[in-house]
Formats: structure tokens, C-alpha cells, sequence
């Protein structure tokens, strides 16, 4: 109000006309005017500097345990943080509760804090966790005297394990299975394609399953991309984390097509008389209608979104259960299981007893047997479906081995089933775990008047709107501005136009606001940038670290969902090529013709990829680094990305082992390899010593591995195109493993040209030469392979 006076009487100074006789007078009043103006706006400055700063001293101090999850070995030591900031008055003491002194010891177990010089607060408390006896809880703080400290967020949820190994080792299972069960799907459609046929494949099994895959996949893409679905499950469970990870969305998608394909080929093939029995229809029917009161509940305002979420949940469950009786019924009725694919059993049933198995281990490595036993419906569900593929394997192998097509098919409703047990324990395991939640998510202090948005990654289709919510939280006493910037921005064509283009926040009377705002998004033009909200006036009080989203603007869904089946492909084809040359080493009892040179190197670089990706995936203090440097930045190492090292890893090594077994001639490593591999190693070693000293940070030694990967890639594939040469042969180098490799680079690089052309992000492949170049590069190796398999040595 105060700066619109001084404008206007500003304005009105400068409006008196010029004449020449008054013009001396004039002067002096304009002179005198400015004067008082000046005098007035430095004083309406300082009560704004005092406002704030009162604003300041009535904020409370708050206690943060950092991190919120803490894994601690029995008879180790684990250390955490307990930080406290803000304006404190006097001395109290932050207490650990002692409900768990059979599991951990607390040492301190209570902690004085004493307020600095001017009553404010900004220090971390060191907090050693001492292993007694393995067990999983929520360990909290908290203060006295009572109402001084914010404490809500001062808890860490504690997993005490009794042997570091058995975690790793839980871990590879858990992606053995998971690989197991998304595999399974395929053998039935590999079966089908071939016979021309699928008679002897139950349709209601079929049926009954794509209800359940479907409803799986609503179920985990509205917990992991609706943002108001996932607030709501945050609001009912406070310090609960989302149970829906990407690799749930991820297999439950795979899922649905793949059974949709499988139920494409029932029309296209030789069928028999085959349908869907009543009784199938009848049950899918119950189960339609259940959704549609549901929704009528949520419409009604009954339910919330997440209640309607809950029941395709049970249904999935229900599924489970009676979806594999319609498969082993027509087996009976055929006496045979032609038509049936075994491996997808032999796959499900693999999945199923290594996700057990996990169980198991992860009861006795944290004395968690409750999870297990106590809750006999997730365990007794995964056992339910490991005895129906134990079922179908007697079928097989057993009761009908003999038995082929001979056997015609009757036209009775119930023998009209349908595909194998394509993820039965799978399905079980994954929907009970998601059901069992007992997590807790971290809270931030609020100190300063904090901006920030969220999400802060989103995807908007030109021509679409999007929304995101932008969030102001914290001591407010003067009228505030939010104005927004997009970044890269090229001849002023912006990306998106936004609506609304300014916020006005207004001074609540209590001076403390907390208010959400919708800013819609509409697209424009393809590209990917940053949209930065700045709040005015500026102050050294506002937090404006998380004022930003990651906006990616494309021209299409479609394309993007290319894109990511695309890039499960090339994972697969990728993770995948390093089995055909295990499986014919075996076959030949021989590893003659396959270059050692090659596998020293590629075992090298993979322990590099390997320790890269770990680092910076579960190192906090590395991750902390990354995002020091990339402020707006995301941990560029997925999960998957872990999981293909770690294997690469354990798949090279595998082989070379059996270079010991195996005859091998009197091929060995050359010295130029073992060169090169000196080179590298000095390399490792000199970037350790720089780390010691402190003039590498750790990130910088990790960034040198995944150079020294890139450069054994370049290198790595030369030894066995010359071995091939000198010999004039393929013999014992897997074509499999090189057509797989060259199917994964290929459809790599169509994935960057899908994305360059849908996201208009060109620069992001021919701007870095190396990675185009390198996969490229690859790719031509692969073909020379090819080439000299089937052309130049064929014979």
C-alpha cells in the first residue's frame, strides 16, 4: 500500500508544468520532494527488514533424524544424525525411547541441547546404533521439556539383520525370480505360434487372468502416477512410503499384454470348439459388477479413490486363486497337456520357490517370522500357486507324458479353459506385499518460508494440460509475487503456456501461510526443460531449492509407450546374451575358439559398470555429492541398471570359470591384454591415491570407472574378430550371444531416435558423439560377427 502512495505522489510531483518564471521554485520543491520520497522509501524498507526478521524469531526449532532408514548388522556399529535448527529459547534434552534395548543399544541414549549465542539453533548430533539381536522397528525421539522442539519428524525406522551377506543374497533372488516370472509368459506364445494352435489351452483360465493382470496393472499406475491417489494413501499412513515401485508398474503392464497377445493368437489359430464357460462369464460378471458399485460408492463419496483401488486389489486376489482350476480340469478331461506350455510352469514354479525362499531368509535374517506365518494368507497364497504348477509338472511328466493331440476336445463349458499358469505365486506375492505396508516416510523441518512444487517430474503432450502444485509453506507477513521461467528457451518460443502466468499470495492474519495452487501446463512445443518459480520480494529466508519441475513436452503418448516397450526389449535381449555362450560351452564341454582376451576384458569392465552403478545407487555419501553438483538433478542409476551389472558380472565370471573346467588348447590371456588390463588397473589405483589425499572427491573416482567401461567397450570385441579371422571359423563363439547383443544395441538406438524426434531432443544424441558412437560402434561389431558367421567362415 505504501510503495502505491509513493508512486502515485511521485507522479504527481513530476506532473506540475515547467514555466519559466516559477521554474528556480520548481526546482527546489522537486528537489525537497525527491528528498522525503527517498527518506520514506529507506524507512518503509527497514520496517520490511523488521517484519521479517520478527518473522524469523517466532519460528520454532525443529529435530530431524537423518537418514530415516538405517540397516544395522548384529555386533556393528551404524551411526545417524539427529539435526536440530531453528530459534530455541532454552536448554532441553531429545530422549530415545527404550522400548527396543533387546534389539539395539543407543549410545547416547539422551542428547542436551543448549541454543547458541541469539537463541538460534543449527547443529547435528552424532547417534551410534549398536546391533543386539536381529528385528525391524520404528525407533523415535522425543523432547523435553514438551513444545519447544518440533519432533514430528524425529523417528528412523531401524532393521537390524544378522549377516550383510544374506541381504545381498536376498536381493539377487528377488531379481532371479522376477526375471523368472516375467519371462513366463512367453514360452505359452512361443507354443501356440508354432503348433498353429491352441487347442488345449483353456480360455477361461485366459480370461480369468487378463481380468486379473489388468486390474493388477490399474491398481499399481494409479498408486505410482496419480499424485492425488498417492497423498491420499500418505495421508491415512503418515509414515507409510509408496508400495508401488517401478518395477511393480513395470511387470504388471508386461503382464496384460503379454496376455492379450496370448488371447489375439485364440482368434487367429486353430481353436477346436473352445469358449469360455458360463461359469467362467458368471464369475467375470461378479466381478464387474463389484467394480461398478465401487465406483458408484466413490461417486457417491462412500469411497475414497484409494478404497476403489483396494478392491481391484482383492479381486486380483481372487483371481489367484481359482484361476489356474480351469487349466488343470481340461488336462484331466484331455488326458494330456499338449497345447499347454511346461516351461511357462517350470518358470512360474522357479519365481514362486525363490520368492519363498526370500521369505525365509528374510525371516531368519531379521527375525521377521510374523511377516511369514503370522499373516498365513500372503505365505499360504504363494504355496497355493507353487502346488498348482507342482500339479501341472505331474500332468506332464508324469500322469499324460505319453499322451499327444489325439485326444479331441469335448464342447463342455467347464473344459473350455485357456493359457499356462503364467505368474501365479508371482501375482500373489506382488499384490500381499503391496497390501502389507508398514513403512514410514521422512518429514521435513519447517524453518524458512519454503516454494516448492510438486511433482517435480512431469510429462504434458503438446496440444494437451497438464497440472502441477506449487506450494508455499511458512512466514509470511508481507504481500509475495510468484513469477515462473522456463529454461532453454530459444527466439522467445516457449514450451508451454501456463495458466495462471503470476500467483499473488496475500499475508494470512496469523503471518504464517500454508496454500496450494494449481498451475496448468499446456503444451506447445516438444523439448524438455526446467520451470523455476521465483518468489518476489527476494529474500535470504526463502527456500526456493525445490521451486522447480522437470518438464518433458512430447509430441506423443503413443511414442513414449513405443519407447519404454522398446527399452524393456533391449534390456531383455541385453541381460539375456550372455547365456547362449554358458549354454554352449556346456554343450561342447569345450571353450575353444572363444577369445580369452575378450573375457578378461569384459569381466573388467563389467566389475567397473558394477561398482559404478552400486556407488551411486546405494552409497548415501556419493549420491549426497552427485546432487551437490546437479542441484535439479535425479541418481541417473536405476535399479535395473544395478541388476544388468551385477548379472553382467556374475555371467562373465561364470564363464571364465569354465575356461578351468573345460578344454580350452592352448589359448590364454596375451600381453597386450594383460597390458591394457595393467594400464587400467594403475589407473583404478592412481585415482584411490588422489581420493586419499582429497584432491578427488569419490564421485570423481566412480566417474574414472565408468570411463575405464567405456573404454574396454571400445576395445574389448577386437580380440575375438581377429581370433576369428586367424582360425577362419565361428566355432565356439555363440552366434546367440551376438544376435541377442546386436538386437539390444539396434533397438537401443531406435529408442534414441523415437525419443529425439518425440521429445525434440536431438542434441541429446548427436550433441554427444560418444554415446551414439559407442553403441554404434557396437552394433558394427555385431554385424562383422554376423558376417563372418554366416558369409566368410559358414563353411
Amino acid at each position: 500500500m505504501s510503495s502505491s502512495l509513493v508512486l502515485v505522489a511521485y507522479s504527481l510531483v513530476y506532473a506540475v508544468p515547467s514555466g519559466t518564471p516559477a521554474q528556480k521554485a520548481y526546482n527546489h520543491r522537486l528537489k525537497m520532494t525527491r528528498t522525503h520520497l527517498i527518506t520514506a522509501g529507506i524507512l518503509w524498507l527497514f520496517l520490511l527488514a523488521a517484519d521479517l526478521a520478527n518473522a524469523q524469531t517466532t519460528i520454532g526449532a525443529s529435530v530431524v533424524l537423518d537418514p530415516q532408514d538405517v540397516t544395522v548388522i548384529v555386533g556393528e556399529r551404524q551411526q545417524f544424525l539427529a539435526k536440530v535448527r531453528g530459534m530455541l529459547s532454552q536448554d532441553v534434552r531429545l530422549n530415545f525411547s527404550k522400548d527396543h534395548t533387546d534389539l539395539v543399544q543407543i549410545v547416547p541414549s539422551s542428547v542436551l541441547i543448549s541454543p547458541a549465542d541469539g537463541g538460534f539453533i543449527d547443529r547435528a548430533y552424532e547417534i551410534d546404533l549398536i546391533g543386539l539381536s536381529p528385528g525391524q522397528f520404528d525407533l523415535e525421539a522425543s523432547v523435553l521439556p514438551t513444545g519447544l522442539i518440533d519432533d514430528a519428524a524425529a523417528f528412523i525406522r531401524v532393521t537390524v539383520a544378522n549377516s550383510q551377506p544374506i541381504i545381498l543374497i536376498s536381493s539377487v533372488i528377488g531379481w532371479i525370480y522376477f526375471a523368472a516370472w516375467t519371462v513366463s509368459f512367453w514360452p505359452q506364445m512361443i507354443v501356440n505360434y508354432r503348433r498353429q494352435s491352441v487347442v488345449g489351452l483353456s480360455f477361461d483360465f485366459l480370461t480369468l487372468n487378463l481380468v486379473g493382470h489388468s486390474v493388477y496393472a490399474a491398481f499399481n499406475c494409479a498408486l505410482y502416477w496419480s499424485g492425488y491417489i498417492e497423498q491420499e494413501y500418505l495421508d491415512r499412513n503418515p509414515r507409510g512410503l509408496n508400495p508401488v515401485l517401478t518395477n511393480d508398474v513395470a511387470f504388471s503392464i508386461h503382464a496384460t499384454i503379454a496376455t492379450l497377445l496370448t488371447v489375439a493368437q485364440c482368434f487367429i489359430y486353430e481353436r477346436g470348439e473352445q469358449k469360455v464357460s458360463r461359469i467362467a462369464w458368471g464369475i467375470i460378471t461378479i466381478f464387474v459388477i463389484v467394480v461398478i458399485v465401487a465406483g458408484i460408492l466413490v461417486g457417491t463419496e462412500t469411497f475414497h479413490w484409494l478404497d476403489f483401488l483396494y478392491v481391484l486389489s482383492y479381486i486380483k486376489l481372487s483371481v489367484t486363486l481359482i484361476k489356474y482350476v480351469p487349466q488343470a480340469v481340461l488336462n484331466f478331461r484331455r488326458k494330456s497337456t499338449v497345447g499347454w506350455s511346461i516351461e511357462n510352469v517350470l518358470l512360474d514354479f522357479t519365481g514362486g520357490m525363490l520368492s519363498m525362499l526370500q521369505m525365509l531368509l528374510n525371516g531368519y535374517n531379521y527375525d521377521d517370522w510374523a511377516s511369514i506365518f503370522g499373516d498365513p494368507t500372503k505365505f499360504g497364497l504363494g504355496l497355493f500357486s507353487v502346488l498348482f504348477d507342482i500339479l501341472f509338472i505331474v500332468q506332464h511328466y508324469i500322469l499324460y507324458r505319453n499322451r499327444a493331440d489325439a485326444k479331441t476336445l469335448q464342447e463342455d463349458s467347464s473344459t473350455t479353459t485357456t493359457t499356462a499358469s503364467n505368474g501365479g505365486s508371482k501375482d500373489t506375492l506382488c499384490i500381499l506385499g503391496l497390501l502389507l505396508i508398514a513403512s514410514t516416510a521422512s518429514q521435513s523441518s519447517e524453518v524458512l518460508l519454503r516454494l516448492q512444487f510438486g511433482p517435480q517430474d512431469t510429462t504434458v503432450i503438446v496440444g494437451e494440460t497438464v497440472d502441477v502444485t506449487l506450494r508455499l509453506h511458512g512466514p509470511l507477513s508481507v504481500r509475495a509475487t510468484v513469477n515462473f521461467t522456463q529454461t532453454n528457451v530459444t527466439n522467445g518460443l516457449e514450451y508451454v503456456r501456463l495458466t495462471p502466468a503470476t500467483i499473488e499470495y496475500e499475508p494470512p492474519v496469523s503471518n504464517f501461510i500454508d496454500r496450494s495452487e494449481r498451475v496448468s501446463m499446456r503444451g506447445l512445443r516438444a523439448g524438455i526443460f526446467d520451470l523455476l518459480a521465483h518468489l518476489s520480494p527476494a529474500s535470504a529466508l526463502v527456500d526456493q531449492s525445490q521451486a522447480f519441475v522437470r518438464v518433458t513436452v512430447a509430441k506423443s503418448w503413443s511414442l513414449i509407450t513405443i519407447s519404454s516397450v522398446i527399452g524393456w526389449m533391449y534390456f531383455l535381449a541385453w541381460t539375456w546374451s550372455f547365456w547362449p555362450q554358458i549354454w554352449e560351452n556346456r554343450t561342447r564341454a569345450s571353450v575353444v575358439g572363444l577369445s580369452f582376451d575378450y573375457l578378461a576384458l569384459n569381466l573388467f569392465g563389467h566389475i567397473m559398470y558394477a561398482a559404478f552403478n552400486c556407488a551411486l545407487f546405494w552409497n548415501g555419501s556419493v549420491q549426497e555429492e552427485y546432487l551437490r553438483r546437479n542441484p535439479r538433478g535425479l541418481i541417473p542409476v536405476l535399479a535395473n541398471d544395478v541388476a544388468f551389472s551385477l548379472h553382467a558380472t556374475f555371467a562373465t565370471g561364470l564363464i571364465i570359470v569354465q575356461c578351468f573346467f573345460y578344454e580350452r588348447g592352448q589359448q590364454k590371456v596375451s600381453y597386450t591384454a594383460r597390458a591394457l588390463l595393467i594400464v587400467f588397473a594403475c589407473f583404478v589405483v592412481i585415482s584411490g591415491i588422489l581420493v586419499a589425499s582429497g584432491r578427488y572427491g569419490w564421485l570423481d573416482f566412480f566417474y574414472n570407472l565408468s570411463f575405464l567401461k567405456l573404454a574396454v567397450t571400445l576395445v574389448k570385441y577386437i580380440p575375438q574378430a581377429v581370433l576369428n579371422y586367424r582360425r577362419k571359423s565361428t566355432v565356439g563363439w555363440s552366434i546367440g550371444n551376438v544376435l541377442l547383443d546386436f538386437t539390444g544395441g539396434f533397438f537401443s538406438i531406435v529408442q534414441m531416435l523415437v525419443n529425439g524426434y518425440n521429445y525434440d531432443d536431438w542434441d541429446s544424441i548427436f550433441g554427444d558423439g560418444a554415446k551414439f558412437g559407442l553403441g554404434f560402434f557396437s552394433v558394427l561389431f555385431d554385424v562383422l560377427f554376423i558376417v563372418q558367421h554366416y558369409i566368410l567362415y559358414r563353411f
